[in-house]
């Protein structure tokens, strides 16, 4: 395994059923869209940094905010250097490890 922040332990999380990680990582998400959702909050006030695993690698992708909360996915827009949002990708909620407020 490689590629770990400082937000990584340097070994793999146990397993966490995705009803159990939706509970834990929810209210971070929903905080993240509301700032999203309101055009008087900077997108930084909402930035996330979040963990996936997929193919067999940990990726850690910083700079994120929520676009939409699905019930299979979360939509996450990078947020460019002026502030607005630039590429839009969902991550399904089984690749997610783990999402720190930055």
């Amino acid at each position: 395994m490689e590629n770990f922040s400082k937000f990584d332990t340097g070994t793999p999380p146990e397993e966490e059923d995705i009803e159990r990680k939706k509970e834990r990582l929810q209210p971070i998400f929903e905080q993240s869209l509301s700032v999203f959702r309101d055009p008087d909050r900077s997108l930084y006030e909402g930035t996330l940094t979040v963990t996936r695993q997929g193919k067999g690698q940990t990726e850690v992708v910083s700079g994120l905010v929520v676009l939409e909360v699905l019930g299979d996915a979360i939509e996450l827009g990078g947020i460019e250097d002026d502030g607005d949002i630039g590429a839009s990708a969902f991550m399904s909620w089984e690749e997610i490890v783990d999402v720190v407020k930055e």
